[in-house]
Parts: structure tokens; C-alpha cells; sequence
């Protein structure tokens, strides 16, 4: 520990900045010769607020302005013996540092007025694929569900894998457990997992975003707690004037196409968002408010497909094993027959489903004095929802998430700025299940699985201090930081008894001859604790006006997880002589080396008039992937036992005659006491264009190495020498750890146009492939089918996206009263051709591979380890049927059942699903009531040209249904992958 308190010192020593959630301006002032002119008065005044910020060069004609709120600026140059030069309309950005060099001339010249800076935005401070969402176009854009993670994905380097939600958001090809959310510089994570558990959309509500910021891969030393994707939100401030709005969404199931493949009652769908905003000036010029109030109300009756029983295979069963009658009369009763399979037919049904949601955000702001501002903003959502659990239960969620900041910023000099911020984040989760048996039932590949009433309680909470600050020193601007992060987790997971019946096929369900049974006990509340450190240095060198190179290096400690009253059962076999660690061991062993060196280059020639930027960037990056994987001991308080036909002969349904053998089948969950953290190598080059005015083109490479990614493995098979487990009175051990690799290389083509020309664009295509041994890092990981052939999974990426498109645009129509057409136009005809406005995102997608497995015995494998069990492939045949339909995708010709105790020779993930390609848009008419009040109503289209969505072919060789698409892509009302739906806006600002 001496050392880590050791490298913190260091760097406190020369506490600097990392203010992600803010801007910063730098540059070099010359005169026309070329020469660096010292002592310059630099004037940033912003034009929302009209406060200004005072900063001057120092010897080496370097300033640099930092903490500053995103926005449009005005910069003043005063030289003494120069004319003055002002800079207008610069916008700055999240978690940006702009580059801004200016020259003099000597005195007695005119002003010099530059609206907007001739760069046009390009990046020349650091080398990372990332980029940026404004506000406009989280509120302007037709976003189904209006959750802003759907806009995540239209930066470079991330891709969305499902329907906009944040556990479908990836980036460099890492997990969704190794991106970091951030709200305002502060922790706004699920804390148990990086991501919400649940699709919150209004947490925050897009009308509450001033602008975001995601990068995604070779990122500065000044970001980092995690390798994937960092994602910095900035709420909306009050300004010098009163603003307001207040709008409500509709939609309702008349102006909704009917979902693919809806066989039963079309689905209904009733609903209403809607909300309002009020900000200004309390003191002007000294203090500022806004405040956000949003909330939805959401109806559905849902269509329900699942896979049961036939008539005749429920006489059957009754009759040769009547026991089951219980668990058969779960099942609905189907009516669709499946082609050439007598067991199973399909049934639709229709199931209730409501949402409600309530958030809110105030922020206060106050300008303290001329070198010192505060600020503190609280917000918080309320979820609740009520959804199908399975064919005929009914689940529910609930979730509160309160978040709030208070930050302050100082500047003690023109060379030496500081930021300091605590934040609070909490995460309040119950989840259960109502109408249900209290065990689960899967009849592998050949019925739907019914599930139990399991379910779960946590209240988690994080502490986040950050200080920051930045030094300026000849043409060095250093930078650096220190942020800890205390998390706390009080949760009883499962808080009721969580039991499966495994059956392997539909003979053996037929036989009441049950495969395993798996039971965990209700886990007491407990509480789990654990506090990080990090901190960095950052050295920014101008080497000359051509130049920048950015070198930092980063430190992370994350610390070691523990409860609170020291309870937790510590199991690791391979490190411990009775598999159950002596009382008293810790979780793991800390991890004290985690030292990340970054370093980018930027290089924009003069003699290319500063329009073209080439950037180079290498880094490694650390991450301890789930919070929740941390604490496998706390899980092992409750019973738990797995019970097979080894261990209990003739198991069958009623299962409590087999219970004796539950005392020698303890099945606890393991982790490696030595664990590693994960590190990413990551690494890029890229070359930005200005193609036209405020419009670049990005042509880019990226590549990422993940070494000690998190694996999930099951141990204590069994011994086919001896027919017994090596470790004696066990059952099957969970093991998590971090045994696997995973590696990624893409190109990346960006195209993006501001808004301030009236057309905003942003277009981006990725060329990316991905590979891994089973686990792409965070908490996501494949069991293997052979714990001795670790290479044999060496495959796809279950998350191997090979072509990624995403595209948004809003159009403000030059056409109306002050514009150039029909400019000169009267009130009356301008209410007709005057403020309209045009909005579209889209997005094509190619399949995710899909992992083709085959139900079989335990009996039957030579360890009797029965996960993810693969078949044979038949040489030269293709997987796939030769006219791909929902209907038909997979070929089962190309697949044969392995012989008893071989393992199957078909590799991981060798088939796709079908892609994906859909076109929203929206069209916007404003009609103005005064001078600052108007009404503006929007039409938008989700889906406009209808295109049908297919969901995953069934994967289970030889089972109900194999290689048919029973499912749409998505049974949401909202996000990607619906069918059409017709959404309208009435809103009423000033």
C-alpha cells in the first residue's frame, strides 16, 4: 500500500487538469514576422452568459483558458503595439481543447474580425476517435424513445448492437462493461454494472443536454477508470435571458404498422411524453438557473411467441410420466404446427405491458467573482415498468437514480487554473416476477424456457471526489489530476430462491429424466464496499505551430471489494487446499501496477493552410470490468447446490426424494485470488480534411489488444479416469477470471458539417473485425464446451460487427422571411413557406455472428461439463440454406450430433444472424407568436419505408425450430428494429 499512496503523492504534487466535462482554449499569438509575442490581453466572453474570462501569453507567446462551459465564444487579442483581433462565434465543445493561434498586426490596422476560426474544427491537441453531440441534436433529431444513448452510436469508434440502449453500446470492440458514463464530470453509471439495468430513457431527458462528448479509443491520460468508451454529458445551463419551452410527444398503435410476423391481436400502444424547461438569470451576469421536468407514460398489450407442447406430446407425457402434469400445465396452450416436428407447436399470445417514468434536473450557476465560479445540479429519474417475464408471467422493475455535483472552479493566474467537483450517484433496483412456478423449466432447443418468481434488491451508491487543474509553463501546458471514487453496494441478489430444471431433450422430459438441478437460496442483504484512486500527469507541448504532442501517464488503483461485516465465502481451488479460502482471506489480491503511458502526436502543416491534420496515438488502458463480478463470495453465503444423474441417479421431478445428495453438491462460484485487471493496448492514426466550410472528413485506423479479459469457466467436472470430481463433495464450480484475449482492427470513415451553416451532418462507416477466445472484456463472456481446449473457441467476437453505418442531418430550409429564398416574403405568407425544418438518422448494420450449439446429456461428455455444446461439421457444406428465409437460414445438413464422449469440432460463432437497416425522419414547422415566442409542431417517422427486422435464427442444432426466425429484432415500443411508427410533437417556446 506504501507504494500506491507513494505514486498518488507524486501526483498531487503537480495537480493539474482533466476537466472532461469542460473546454479549454490554447494557442500561440505571433506577430507578422512570425515571432511569439508575450503579455497579450486575452478576452473570452460568452455569448450565452456575457461573463468574460481574463488570461494573457506569457514569454513564450503561449496562453491557455480552461474550465470553460461549453458554448459560443468571443476571443479578444490586446498587444501593446498590435491592433486588436477578435474571434467570433468560436464554439467549443465538450471535453475539447481547441487550438486557437492567432497573429497580430502592428498598430494602426484595423480590428481584425474572424467569424468563426478558419480550422473549422479540426482536432490538433490530441489523436483520439471519438466525437461530439450537441443539443440540437439530441432534441431536433427523431430519436425513437427519445433516449439519448441512441445518439451514442453516431460517433466514430462505437457501434450499437441492439436497439439504443446502454448494454448495447460498445466501442474499440470492448464490452459494455468498459465504458464510462459521466454526467457533468461525475459518476452516472448503474455503479453494479457499468450500464443501467434497465432502459431508462430519461435519465437525463435530452432537453436537459446541453452537449455530449464520447471518445473511443486512444484517449489522453486525463480519462480513463475503465478502457472502452468515455462518455462525458454536460447539462444545460440558465443564460442572460429567460428561456422556456414545454412540449408533449404522442403516438398511439393507429398510426403504428403492424410488427413482423404479429400473429395474434396486433399489439396497442398508448403513449404520452412530455415535460417542460425554464432557465435564466437570478443575478445578472452573477447567477444563473435551469431547471428540467420531463415524464412519460407508456401502454402496451404485447405479443408473446413462444415454443410449448403439442396436444399429443402432452397426452404422451401424462401418461408416461403424470408427475409433470404440473410443470406441462404452465405451458399455454399452441396452435401453430412446426414442419416435420410432432413434440412442439408455436403459440401467440398478447400480454400487458406499462411504463412510467418521471425525471427532473436543476442546475444553479454562480459567478463568484472575476477568477472564481461554482456550481451544484441534482437530478434524478423514477422508473417503474411492468412487462411479460415469460409465456405467462408478469415482471416487474423499478429503479431511482438521484445524481448530484457541486463544483468549483478557480483561477489563481493566467498560468494556473483548478476544478474540484464531488458528486454523489445512486442506483435504488428492485425486480421480481408474479404468476409463475417457483422454479425455472428449460427442455433444451425444444420448448420455450418457463421461468421462476426470482428476483432482486440492491441500493447502490458512488462518491466521487475530482480535482483537477492546469499550468501553463513556456509552451508546455501540463496538466494533471487525482479522482476518488468509494462505491457502495447493499443488495440481496437473489432475493427469493432461484431454481432450474435442466432436461436435455424432449425424450428425457418425456421420461421425467432431468438433467440437473441448479439452486441458489436467497442471499442476504449485504453490503459490499470499495474505494479507487487515480490520478495523472499530462504534459501538452506546442513545438512549434505545426505541432502538438500530448505524453501523459496515468496511474489506477481500483482498490479491493469487501463487505462491510466481513462476510463472503472465498473460493478458489487452485490457489486454496480445501477450495473454500480460510476465513478471513481477501477477495483478491490488490493490483498496484496498473501505470497507463498515452502519447499523441498532431500535425497540421502550415503550408496546407492549416485545413489538414494528420494524428498518430498509442496508449494502454486499465479496467476491473464488472462491479458486480467482484463479489462471487457474497453470493456464496446462500445454499447452493447442482444436482445431476451422476450425483443423484434417476433424478426426476419431484426433485425432493434427491435432496440428500445436496449436501455433497455444494456448487459455490470462484474467482482467482491473484486476478488481474484488464489492459488494453490501443493505438491509432488518422488524417481529418476541411473539405468545405465547417465541413471534415475523417479517414482513420484503430486497433485494440485486450490481455487479461474476464473468463467464465466451470470447474470440477468430472474425472473420466476415475468417474469422480477432483474436488470431493462438490458439485460444479462457477470460476471467473480473467484468462482471455481479445483483439480488434478497424477502419473508420467520418464525415461531419456544423450546424452553424445551417445543414448539419454527421456521417460515419466502419470496417471492423474482431476476435476473442470466448470473452470481449468488462462482464461478457462464453463458457467453453471444452475446459481443456481453450484455443478451440478462438473465434469471432460474439459482438464482430464487420460493417457499422450511422448517419444524422438537420436541415433549416433557407427559405422564408430573412432568408435566402422568399426572403422579402410577407407575415402572412411566411407562416406558410417560412421555418420548416427537415431531420433524419439512419443506420446499416451487418448480422452478429451466431454460436450454433446441440442439446446433449452431461452423461454424454467426457467431463460431463454440459455448456455450450457444439456439433460436428460436415465438410463442404454451407451453413446456411441456399435461399436464406425467416423461414429456413440455417442448413441442418451442414451438421451431424458428435459420438458419445467426443466433444463436437464446429467452431464458435461460425454463422450470422440477419442485418439491419432502417431510415427515421422528421419534419419540423415553427410558427412564430411574437419576436420570441413560437409554436412549433413535428411529424416523425421511425422505420419510414417499413422494413421487416428478423430476429436470431434458433441456434440449437436438431431442436424445435432450428435455423427459423420466430421473432422480430426488437418487441420494443421504442429504439431501432421496430416496424413503422408515426410520432407528433406540439412545443410552445421563448
Amino acid at each position: 500500500m506504501k507504494r500506491i499512496y507513494l505514486a498518488l503523492l507524486l501526483l498531487c504534487s503537480v495537480t493539474v487538469f482533466a476537466q472532461t466535462d469542460r473546454a479549454t482554449i490554447t494557442g500561440t499569438v505571433t506577430d507578422s514576422t512570425g515571432g511569439r509575442v508575450a503579455a497579450v490581453d486575452i478576452t473570452v466572453t460568452s455569448s450565452a452568459t456575457g461573463t468574460e474570462i481574463h488570461s494573457k501569453t506569457n514569454g513564450s507567446g503561449v496562453y491557455t483558458v480552461s474550465s470553460l462551459a461549453t458554448g459560443t465564444y468571443k476571443v479578444t487579442f490586446d498587444g501593446a503595439g498590435f491592433s486588436r483581433r477578435e474571434v467570433k462565434d468560436l464554439r467549443l465543445d465538450v471535453g475539447e481543447t481547441r487550438s486557437l493561434s492567432v497573429s497580430l498586426d502592428v498598430a494602426g490596422v484595423a480590428t481584425t474580425v474572424e467569424v468563426t476560426p478558419a480550422d473549422g474544427g479540426l482536432s490538433k491537441s490530441s489523436a483520439e476517435i471519438g466525437g461530439v453531440v450537441h443539443g440540437s441534436q439530441a432534441t431536433e433529431i427523431p430519436l425513437n424513445g427519445r433516449n439519448y444513448v441512441g445518439l451514442v452510436a453516431l460517433v466514430p469508434g462505437a457501434i450499437d448492437s441492439g436497439t439504443g440502449t446502454q448494454d448495447q453500446v460498445r466501442f474499440g470492440g470492448l464490452s459494455d462493461e468498459d465504458n464510462n458514463w459521466h454526467l457533468d464530470g461525475i459518476d452516472n453509471s448503474g455503479i453494479n454494472h457499468q450500464y443501467e439495468k434497465v432502459a431508462i430513457r430519461l435519465q437525463p431527458s435530452t432537453e436537459s443536454i446541453a452537449e455530449f462528448r464520447a471518445n473511443s479509443v486512444a484517449y489522453s491520460a486525463d480519462q480513463g477508470g475503465t478502457p472502452g468508451g468515455q462518455i462525458e454529458l454536460v447539462s444545460k445551463s440558465g443564460g442572460s435571458r429567460f428561456h422556456a419551452s414545454a412540449w408533449e410527444f404522442l403516438r398511439n398503435t393507429y398510426f403504428d404498422a403492424t410488427p413482423w410476423n404479429t400473429k395474434a391481436t396486433v399489439p396497442t400502444l398508448h403513449l404520452n411524453n412530455f415535460g417542460a424547461n425554464l432557465g435564466g438569470p437570478l443575478l445578472k451576469e452573477k447567477l444563473f438557473f435551469f431547471v428540467n421536468w420531463e415524464s412519460l407514460r407508456q401502454s402496451q398489450n404485447l405479443s408473446v411467441t413462444g415454443t410449448v407442447p403439442s396436444a399429443s406430446f402432452r397426452a404422451a407425457v401424462l401418461a408416461k410420466s403424470p408427475a409433470l402434469a404440473t410443470i406441462l400445465n404452465e405451458y399455454p396452450v399452441g396452435t401453430a404446427a412446426i414442419a416435420g416436428n410432432a413434440n412442439a407447436v408455436t403459440w401467440y399470445g398478447n400480454a400487458p405491458s406499462t411504463d412510467r417514468e418521471d425525471s427532473g434536473l436543476a442546475r444553479v450557476d454562480y459567478r463568484v467573482n472575476e477568477r472564481t465560479n461554482a456550481f451544484i445540479r441534482y437530478a434524478t429519474d423514477h422508473y417503474a415498468v411492468v412487462s411479460p417475464g415469460d409465456l405467462t408471467g408478469l415482471g416487474f422493475t423499478t429503479l431511482t437514480t438521484p445524481n448530484i455535483v457541486v463544483g468549483v472552479q478557480h483561477t489563481f493566474s493566467p498560468t494556473l487554473m483548478n476544478d474540484a467537483k464531488f458528486g454523489f450517484n445512486r442506483a435504488a433496483f428492485t425486480q421480481g416476477e408474479t404468476g409463475t412456478l417457483p422454479f425455472s423449466v428449460a427442455v433444451t432447443g425444444a420448448f420455450t424456457k418457463l421461468d421462476d418468481a426470482t428476483g432482486s434488491v440492491r441500493y447502490d451508491n458512488s462518491f466521487s471526489f475530482v480535482d483537477d487543474m492546469t499550468l501553463v509553463r513556456g509552451r508546455n501546458t501540463i496538466k494533471a489530476g487525482v479522482t476518488v471514487r468509494r462505491v457502495q453496494e447493499n443488495k440481496a441478489s437473489p432475493s427469493v430462491p432461484d431454481e432450474i430444471y435442466t432436461y436435455a431433450s424432449t425424450t428425457n422430459f418425456l421420461n421425467n429424466l432431468m438433467d440437473s438441478d441448479s439452486y441458489s437460496g436467497i442471499v442476504p442483504l449485504t453490503g459490499q464496499r470499495k474505494t479507487a484512486y487515480f490520478g495523472y500527469v499530462l504534459d501538452q507541448v506546442q513545438v512549434n505551430q505545426d505541432l502538438t504532442v500530448n505524453a501523459g501517464l496515468r496511474y489506477e488503483y481500483f482498490g479491493v471489494d469487501h463487505e462491510v461485516l466481513g462476510r463472503g465465502i472465498v473460493v478458489d481451488p487452485l490457489a486454496c487446499a480445501n477450495v473454500i479460502c480460510p476465513t478471513g482471506t481477501g477477495w483478491y489480491k490488490p493490483n498496484v501496477l496498473d501505470f497507463s503511458p498515452r502519447v499523441s502526436v498532431a500535425y497540421s502543416p502550415t503550408r496546407l493552410h492549416g485545413k489538414s491534420v494528420v494524428r498518430a496515438g498509442y496508449g494502454i488502458y486499465f479496467g476491473e470490468g464488472q462491479f458486480g463480478n467482484l463479489g462471487t463470495p457474497i453470493g456464496n453465503l446462500s445454499d447452493k447446490y447442482t444436482l445431476t444423474q451422476q450425483q443423484a441417479p434417476g433424478l426426476s421431478y419431484p426433485t425432493t426424494p434427491y435432496l440428500g445428495a445436496a449436501a455433497t453438491s455444494f456448487s459455490p462460484s470462484g474467482s482467482p485470488l491473484n486476478r488481474k485487471d484488464t489492459a488494453v493496448e490501443e493505438w491509432t492514426i488518422s488524417v481529418q480534411q476541411e473539405i468545405a466550410k465547417q465541413t471534415i472528413a475523417q479517414v482513420a485506423y484503430f486497433g485494440t489488444h485486450a490481455s487479461h479479459v474476464f473468463s467464465d469457466v466451470t470447474l470440477n467436472g468430472i474425472n473420466p479416469a476415475t468417474g469422480k470430481r477432483p474436488y470431493t463433495g462438490y458439485s460444479t464450480i462457477d470460476y471467473r477470471g480473467s484468462a482471455n484475449d481479445a483483439k480488434t482492427n478497424a477502419l473508420q470513415l467520418g464525415l461531419r458539417r456544423d450546424f452553424s451553416t445551417g445543414l448539419l451532418v454527421s456521417a460515419n462507416y466502419e470496417l471492423s473485425h474482431s476476435l476473442d477466445n470466448g470473452g470481449i472484456g468488462g462482464g461478457e463472456a462464453d463458457i467453453p464446451q471444452d475446459i481443456n481446449c481453450h484455443i478451440c473457441e478462438y473465434a469471432n467476437s460474439d459482438q464482430d460487427m464487420r460493417h457499422y453505418f450511422s448517419a444524422s442531418t438537420i436541415w433549416k430550409l433557407p427559405v422564408g422571411r430573412g432568408h435566402t429564398f422568399l426572403g422579402n416574403s410577407s407575415r402572412v405568407a411566411d407562416l406558410v413557406v417560412g421555418g420548416w425544418q427537415l431531420s433524419g438518422i439512419g443506420t446499416a448494420r451487418s448480422g452478429l455472428p451466431v454460436n450454433i450449439t446441440i442439446s446433449r446429456s452431461a452423461s454424454a461428455l467426457p467431463d460431463q461439463l454440459n455448456k455450450n455444446q457444439r456439433p460436428n461439421l460436415v465438410p463442404g457444406v454451407s451453413v446456411y440454406a441456399a435461399n436464406k428465409t425467416p423461414t429456413s437460414w440455417f442448413n441442418p445438413a451442414a451438421f451431424s450430433a458428435p459420438a458419445a464422449q467426443v466433444h463436437g469440432d464446429l467452431g464458435r460463432n461460425v454463422a450470422r444472424a440477419p442485418g439491419l437497416w432502417q431510415f427515421d425522419t422528421g419534419v419540423n414547422k415553427r410558427f412564430p407568436v411574437t419576436e420570441r415566442l413560437g409554436i412549433n409542431f413535428r411529424a416523425e417517422a421511425f422505420n419510414l419505408f417499413n422494413v421487416a427486422h428478423y430476429g436470431t435464427p434458433a441456434s440449437v442444432f436438431a431442436g424445435s425450430n432450428f435455423g427459423v426466425i420466430t421473432t422480430p429484432f426488437s418487441s420494443n415500443a421504442v429504439g431501432v428494429g421496430t416496424a413503422r411508427e408515426l410520432q407528433f410533437m406540439l412545443r410552445a417556446d421563448f
